[in-house]
């Protein structure tokens, strides 16, 4: 039997930390080398004989007819299916597809009466494909909301790093602020740092403040960088700061007492060379012992006195 040659594999929805069919798709297309293309990229860049890769109940009603047009120009297409209820869009991809796979038994089923010929698949532990988790000589962390975080001060690191030598790795937290929207732009902020880290980064997704504790600690450096500069109300820096780890930031006139650039955290403007990780060491615990001063009982004191 001859094996088809897919160019593409089509996906509905391209954001791989928002929906798990994207991120299917993405290492579906990675092991095959080719492109993950969405539906209007067929035409442009010449795909003749994609995956499709859909689940229906997270598409749009406006969106089916034209994505069915789409495919009406390509020469044949082989269809994974990640659900089905019968309705007329499901039904037209069965009756145009060279190839059909549904990805569990009982949907396979549902699908036979359509589609006799139906293979039944399944779905790909993907994170287990990859490579030996890394072991960095040195394991940076930044993390907060996305909107304020500012590309300037990771280009800088990023320079310092690429004339220091040594492997790292970024490793990217952050979360959705109050009244901001939570879509595929959010994400080009992950986009800009792994830029200035030449790829080197892992997006963590949005934690829990006890993992974030747990990554805290098993870091050598927290990342942080501010409009102006660090504040005494930067929760993000004081919490590095009290489990001992070394803070890059950037500091200004209004920063507090305790942010003193080589003694306490670094001023990513004054580093002419990354830290090594004596320096590194040395100014996290003097930096921990800088901030042991700032708790409630601290700010119940300052308002009652």
């Amino acid at each position: 039997m001859t094996v088809p040659s897919f160019d593409a594999v089509v996906s509905y929805h391209h954001n791989i930390h928002t929906c798990g069919v994207a991120r299917f798709n993405r290492h579906f297309a990675d092991h095959l080398g080719v492109p993950m293309v969405r539906i209007d990229e067929l035409v442009t860049r010449k795909i003749t004989n994609p995956i499709v890769s859909v689940k229906q109940s997270e598409m749009r009603n406006e969106d089916l007819r034209p994505f069915l047009e789409a495919l009406s120009r390509v020469d044949g297409y082989a269809l994974v299916l990640h659900d089905y209820n019968g309705q007329e869009f499901e039904r037209e991809l069965l009756k145009n597809a060279d190839r059909v796979m549904a990805l569990n038994a009982q949907l396979a089923d549902s699908v036979r009466k359509s589609r006799p010929d139906v293979l039944v698949g399944f779905a790909v532990a993907s994170y287990m494909e990859k490579q030996q988790i890394r072991t960095p000589e040195l394991r940076l962390i930044t993390f907060g909301m996305a909107h304020k975080i500012q590309s300037k001060g990771y280009q800088r690191v990023g320079q310092l790093l690429a004339a220091d030598g040594r492997d790292y790795v970024l490793e990217i937290s952050s979360a959705l602020h109050e009244g901001t929207e939570f879509d595929d732009s959010f994400f080009t902020v992950g986009d800009e740092i792994s830029e200035c880290f030449k790829g080197n980064v892992e997006f963590l997704g949005f934690l829990a403040d006890n993992e974030v504790a747990r990554r805290l600690t098993s870091a050598d450096a927290m990342l942080a960088f501010f409009p102006a500069g660090v504040r005494e109300n930067n929760t993000s820096v004081i919490g590095a700061m009290n489990v001992g780890l070394p803070v890059i930031t950037n500091v200004d006139d209004w920063s507090p007492s305790w942010a003193r650039h080589g003694e306490t955290m670094f001023d990513v403007n004054r580093l002419s060379e990354f830290p090594s990780l004596g320096e590194l060491e040395r100014v996290g615990e003097a930096g921990r012992r800088a901030v042991a001063h700032l708790t409630f009982s601290g700010l119940f004191e300052i308002l009652t006195s």
